[in-house]
Parts: structure tokens; C-alpha cells; sequence
């Protein structure tokens, strides 16, 4: 074969790796495109006075043998939700690769995105986050845990939102125990978060039964 050919053929091969890696990363994948969507649907300033991630965070739900993928912005069906998400950093540095982690999930439109005078709702909150291989484990329990958002009939898609913290020496070992109210920037600002390093959300709507709010 001439090293024309050759040549032909090693290009040929790059377009089809980069095709099937287009098809494979979903689009929705960086720190940048989360940023952008943060400020697009108003989570900056609703939730965060500023949103600068460094990190891609992933939230799978795994419920009656399927798997659903927190995508920026995705509308997820209620029922898939009903056990608490995966979490994974696909993109993490070395620099951060033994560190201790805080996963905060919290829905910032209750009881309506129109009228959100319960919000914010805290859905999860816990540290001892550590990374196995690029899935966040926790080694302590919950601060608070895993509540299915649960809009209300008649509202609007809530933004379900999940926030990566480093955990901090003075992070607590309790919160008070009402979900409601919750305000995630001042619960990281009280106990030295720092700023979230990853964030996600996704959209869920009210099941046509469903009369209670989160």
C-alpha cells in the first residue's frame, strides 16, 4: 500500500474515532457548559452569586433495572427519582483525587418557581465523600438524606440542583431538621466550603396525583 493510501486510511479512522467519541461524550459534558447553563436558567443568581466550576459532575438515577442521566436542564420522569442518584466526577485532577467531598442536592422553586417562599428544599446533604475510580462514595452517613422531589400539581418543572463541595474541618455533624428554608451558599459559607467546584440539575414536574411540595 503506497503511504498515500496509508495516509487515507489513518485519516479516514481519526473522523470515525472522533464520530463515535461525539456519539459516546454526551454534549452537556465540562465545567464551561455547566456554567452557561447555571446563568441560562437563573440558578446564578437564585441559588449562587457566581458559578465557576472546575469539574463535571454526573448524577445517574438507577431505578427498576434503567438507568437515567442528569443532563443540564433535562426534564426526568418523577418516577425514575425514587432512589438516590449516583454521583461521579468523570474529570477530576490529580490534585483533588484523594480529597473529601460534599454532594448537596436542593430544588430552589418551591412551592412554584412563580412563588418559591418554602425554598430553598434540601433533597441531600453529606460529606466523607471519596472517589472510587470516578464514582463519589460516601464513608459517613448523611447529614440529611435523599428526599424525592415531589412538585406539587399545577407547578411548573422544578430545577433540581446538585452542588460538589471539599469538605472542610468544620463541617458539622448535624443540620436542623426541617428541609425547608435551607440555603446552601450560606450553609457553605458558615461551615468553609469554599465554592462549589461541580454542579449539575435537572427538571422534574408533578406527577398529576401529586398534592404534597419538594
Amino acid at each position: 500500500m503506497s503511504p498515500r493510501s496509508w495516509l487515507y486510511l489513518a485519516i479516514a479512522a481519526a473522523l470515525h474515532l472522533a464520530s463515535v467519541s461525539a456519539f459516546l461524550i454526551p454534549s452537556f459534558v465540562g465545567p464551561e457548559r455547566a456554567k452557561e447553563a447555571f446563568i441560562q436558567w437563573k440558578l446564578v443568581p437564585d441559588i449562587l452569586s457566581s458559578f465557576n466550576p472546575i469539574f463535571t459532575l454526573g448524577a445517574t438515577w438507577h431505578f427498576d433495572g434503567h438507568k437515567v442521566q442528569a443532563e443540564l436542564g433535562k426534564l426526568v420522569p418523577r418516577a425514575d427519582t425514587a432512589n438516590r442518584p449516583t454521583w461521579t466526577i468523570p474529570d477530576i485532577s490529580p490534585k483533588y483525587a484523594n480529597k473529601t467531598f460534599v454532594v448537596a442536592m436542593v430544588d430552589p422553586d418551591d412551592p412554584t418557581p412563580q412563588n418559591p417562599n418554602i425554598s430553598q428544599i434540601r433533597h441531600f446533604l453529606g460529606g466523607g465523600f471519596k472517589l472510587q475510580r470516578q464514582t463519589l462514595v460516601n464513608t459517613t452517613a448523611a447529614l440529611s438524606e435523599y428526599f424525592q422531589p415531589t412538585p406539587p400539581n399545577g407547578s411548573d418543572p422544578h430545577r433540581y440542583t446538585f452542588l460538589l463541595y471539599e469538605q472542610s474541618p468544620e463541617f458539622p455533624t448535624s443540620v436542623p431538621a426541617s428541609l425547608r428554608l435551607f440555603n446552601i451558599s450560606a450553609f457553605a459559607e458558615q461551615y468553609k466550603l469554599g465554592p462549589p467546584l461541580a454542579g449539575n440539575f435537572v427538571h422534574i414536574a408533578a406527577n398529576k396525583t401529586t398534592n404534597s411540595t419538594s
